[in-house]
């Protein structure tokens, strides 16, 4: 015997389809009613929910424990303790800036002083001398500084004495200088006050260890009174130095050979020969 098998009822979808076209049917003003009164029942449903969210927020942070207290007092402490240090450290700054203006007005009425080109500017590199030679022809110290630091053949060293001479060989670690003293040290230089050039030749080191330079192409109508000296200082003119740093006295002026300038012997700092340090000055 067969079963029967039931099919399903389409009076739900005819339902649903009635009403549909029910609703597209209606006024427009109608629907706008009903949804606005929709909206208005609602609204008291919403609005609890929002109260409800909001009083639970406030009891959340109500009942945060004491030790979540704290810490939210040990935070906002920190955080005027560094708003503090951030304006103190703003006065700082404000000073360093001050004392900076006024060195930068220092070095500008030095350089108008000594006649610096603000062009040539050096900087300074300290370094240690590791060996010297000092016989009787050939005077040299070597330092712990080279092509790594910069060093170039050919800049100008210096010390709290004045010239001590200028680099001769560098190598990666290390560089050769050549002292003042050595009788292949030329530079052009200029007796203070006087901006005529005049040149300072090495010149070996005497018995005791001190060492001389001479001076040679100085002009005819330079004197010097007796018992009295004048200052050697350096020129800008070969671009190794600035102008003006210490170089040396001279005593007595003897006619050159050709009649047309004088000489003198060079007195050079006795300090020369025993730096421990001396200054390279790098363009």
């Amino acid at each position: 015997m067969a079963k029967h098998i039931s099919r399903p009822s389409l009076k739900p979808l005819l339902y649903w389809g009635i009403a549909l076209v029910a609703w597209f049917l209606f006024p427009t003003s109608w629907k706008i009613l009903t949804k606005s009164s929709f909206e208005e029942f609602n609204a008291p449903i919403w609005e609890a929910s929002t109260r409800i969210r909001d009083l639970s927020n406030y009891w959340g942070h109500v009942s945060d424990s004491k030790n979540t207290l704290i810490k939210k007092g040990r935070d906002y402490q920190r955080i005027l303790a560094d708003a503090e240090n951030q304006i103190n450290r703003e006065d700082f700054l404000q000073e360093k800036l001050n004392r900076l203006k006024t060195l930068k007005n220092e070095i500008y009425n030095l350089e108008k002083e000594l006649e610096i080109n603000p062009i040539d500017r050096f900087y300074p590199q300290l370094t240690n001398i590791s060996l010297r030679n000092l016989s009787g022809w050939n005077q040299f110290f070597l330092v712990n500084k080279g092509s790594n630091a910069g060093i170039q053949k050919g800049q100008g060293v210096i010390s709290s004495f004045g010239i001590v001479g200028r680099v001769d060989q560098v190598n990666v670690r290390f560089s050769k200088i050549q002292l003042i003293t050595n009788h292949n040290f030329r530079i052009v230089a200029h007796l203070k006050g006087d901006n005529r050039p005049v040149i300072v030749t090495g010149s070996g080191i005497h018995p005791g260890g001190y060492g001389t330079a001479l001076l040679s192409d100085i002009p005819l109508d330079i004197i010097i009174p007796d018992g009295k000296t004048m200052e050697v200082v350096s020129s800008n003119l070969g671009g190794r130095y600035p102008k003006g740093l210490h170089i040396g006295f001279i005593k007595h002026l003897q006619p050159s050979t050709d009649g047309l300038f004088k000489t003198a012997e060079i007195n050079l700092h006795e300090g020369i020969n025993k730096l421990g340090e001396v200054t390279i000055l790098k363009k």
